[in-house]
Order: structure tokens, then sequence, then C-alpha cells
């Protein structure tokens, strides 16, 4: 179903999707079926993670991400070809071409009022900061789990920067040369002055009316929205290998019961945010608290650890075994004073700032104190499991050393 360019059906079209105007009662699309449920599509990504978190990292994981992670680029390639070749799509308005999207996207302007207020907002950096941290798998355990799998002599130095480097090349050069140009081009540059853009809303409520206005749009939309679940899967399988990693190793539980019992309790957190979707409440909540508050002070830990308890020396000794390329000295001074200097800036500044404000709406809003509730029991209960994994890798330690000569 097409309505031209009009950006408000597009916004109350999505809204009713997700069920952001019905409080968990809508989730769909009047006639469009099951095409049209929010809470079908929750369901087949639900099972499709499960199906390959139970089948292993090897004929799971691993094997998804070996089709997956190319099909991604490919077709992010095909649909930023077709951005670039729009030319100027209305002869009425020939300042809205590609060449100008571009540069409205790269060309800094020191004349943007709203640039210089973000730039002074300490919640600006701190979502920065999260973004950057979820999409290196950095502050939730991502890359120690896997880092766990790692031998002795793999070459961590190039592993990692090839990993930041790909990952940046998709989510900058590939994802921002085909979101910020097409909505440029179609929309102008008044679509992102004086409102906070950011990724959720361009990419599902403005780019759906960029590609109905696009020659072959219906097809590049696809591509796009079809690149798009297969870097949602690739990253939630990620967050939850974790979590099965725990399970598995630190309690011992076969396959099939850690992938039962994380289900539960992800089956038990997607009710609750579908049940409180009226105006994204709960996902707004969980999704601040713990995709940008909970991550930036978890990284920020991690620094502070391997600065200054770990060492950096240690760390850098680790780092350059079996490696084929070698990480400058000044690296080190980065990691162990720059970088807590600055994330512990930027936190203080936040606390100041911003912490009064988010307290007062959480006082505001049962459903945000719901939301921290669920946030707090599945901390402790996490709290336990990890201490009793504890318990049960140092009782093996003993275990070994007892009958080691």
């Amino acid at each position: 179903m097409a309505s031209g360019a009009d950006p408000a059906w597009y916004r109350q079209f999505f809204d009713s999707f997700v069920g952001k105007d019905g409080n968990g009662q809508a989730l769909t699309t009047p006639g469009e079926g099951l095409l049209g449920s929010a809470i079908f599509f929750l369901v087949v990504c639900f099972v499709a993670n499960f199906v390959l978190i139970y089948r292993g990292l090897t004929k799971g994981i691993e094997w998804f991400c070996k089709w997956a992670m190319p099909a991604l680029v490919i077709c992010a390639l095909i649909v930023l070809v077709r951005v670039l070749t729009l030319g100027t799509p209305d002869p009425a308005k020939p300042d809205q071409n590609v060449l100008n999207g571009l540069g409205f996207m790269w060309n800094p302007s020191t004349q943007n009022i709203s640039l210089g207020q973000s730039l002074r907002n300490p919640e600006m950096w701190l979502e920065a900061a999260g973004q950057i941290f979820f999409s290196l798998s950095v502050g939730f355990g991502i890359i120690i789990t896997y880092a766990s799998y790692l031998r002795q002599d793999d070459d961590v130095a190039l592993s990692s920067l090839t990993a930041a480097a790909g990952n940046e090349f998709c989510e900058v050069a590939l994802g921002g040369l085909i979101t910020v140009p097409a909505a440029f081009v179609f929309l102008g540059g008044s679509l992102f002055q004086g409102q906070r853009s950011n990724l959720f809303s361009l990419g599902f409520v403005t780019l759906p009316n960029v590609f109905d206005q696009m020659i072959a749009g219906r097809v590049v939309g696809f591509l796009f929205f079809f690149l798009l679940f297969l870097a949602a899967i690739t990253s939630s399988l990620s967050m939850l290998q974790p979590a099965i990693a725990l399970l598995e190793e630190g309690l011992g539980l076969k396959r099939k019961a850690s992938v039962a019992l994380l289900g539960f309790v992800t089956a038990v957190g997607a009710a609750f945010v579908v049940y409180f979707s009226k105006g994204l409440a709960a996902l707004d909540t969980l999704d601040f608290w713990v995709g940008t508050f909970c991550i930036y002070v978890l990284a920020t830990f991690q620094v502070i650890l391997f600065g200054w308890v770990l060492g950096v020396d240690r760390g850098f000794e680790e780092l350059n075994r079996g490696a084929e390329i070698r990480i400058p000295h000044w690296v080190r001074y980065v990691i162990k004073y720059v970088s807590p200097l600055y994330l512990l800036t930027i936190f203080g500044f936040w606390c100041y700032q911003k912490l009064p404000g988010q307290i007062q709406t959480i006082r505001q809003s049962l459903v945000a104190q719901l939301s921290i509730g669920f946030i707090l029991i599945v901390t402790v209960l996490f709290t336990i499991l990890i201490a009793q994994a504890v318990k049960r890798w140092d009782a093996a330690e003993r275990a070994e050393k007892e009958v080691s000569p």
C-alpha cells in the first residue's frame, strides 16, 4: 500500500505496526494479514535465533554468518549503487540531488545551531559511545565470550582490526551513504533540521517514503530491509551466546536446558515490551538503560580493568602473541589514561545534567518503573547464576590441583 510522499501516513503506518498507538493491542496493519503483524515477525525472529543457537557455534552461528554476511554486503552494494545513481529525481528541486546529499552528510556546518547544541549535550556523547560499544560487541560480554574460544597463538590484533574496520565500513560507508543521501534527495535537508534524527526513525519511517517514490523502489526497499534483517539476526545471535556459554560452562547445563532457560527469559522480556508498546514506553526505557547506560558503564569498567588491573603491558603481551601486526606503543597511553578519562568525564557530565531528569521521568511513568524493575530482576537472576558458576569453577580448579603431581 502506498501513500505518495505524505510523511504523516508513513509515521501512522509504522506506529500502528509496532503498537505504539494501541498498548500492544494492535501491532498489525489492517488488510495485510500475517505480513502486517509485528507479532508474527517477532515469533519468526525468535524461533530463528533459538534454532541457530541450539545448533551451536559451528553448525549454528558460524554456518549462518558464513552466508549471511556476504549476502548483507552484496545487498548493501546493490542498494548503494541505486542511491548514487538517483541524480536529480525532481527537476523542480535542482538542489536536491545526490551530490548535495553527499555534501550534506559529510561537510561540517559551523552555522548549524542544532549541531552545536548537540555537541554540548553529554547524553549525545553517551549514546554515541554506547552505539560504538554495541556495534563492536564491547561492554556486555560478547567479545570476551568469543575470545575465550581462541587458541593461544591466534592473531588477536589483526582479527580485532578487521572486525572493527569491517563493522564501521558497513555502518558508516554503506549504511550512511544509503540512508542520508537518499532521504535528502527526495525529502530535502529540512528533514534533519530542528529534530533529533536517529537511525530508527530514518530507517523505518523516512526510507519507506523514499523507496515508494524511487524507480524500482520496491526491489531496492526489499534488499535494504533484508540486509537489516540479516544484520539484526547476526547481532542477536552474538548477544545470546554469552548467556548460553554461562549456562553451559558455568552451571554445567546441557544445550537443550540452556536454550530453554534463556528462551523463557527472552520470551518474558519480549512479551513485556509487546504488552507495554504504547508510546514505545517499555522499549525506550529498556533500550536506554540496557542498550546505552549499562553498556557504557560496563565498557568503562572493562577499560579500567584492562589498563589498571590487568595492566597494559601484560595486555599487550597477550595481544602481540602470534600477531602479524604490531599495535603502536602510544596506544598503551590512550587505553590507560585517555580512554578512562574521556569516559568518566562524559559520564560525570551526564549524571550532573541528565540523571535527575531521567529519574523524574521514571517516577512519573508506571511502565518505566516496571521496566527498571524487570531489568533489576534479570540482573539479580544472572548475578545468582554467575555466583554459582564461580563456585563451580573454583571447585573444579581445586580438584584439578589435588590430582596434579
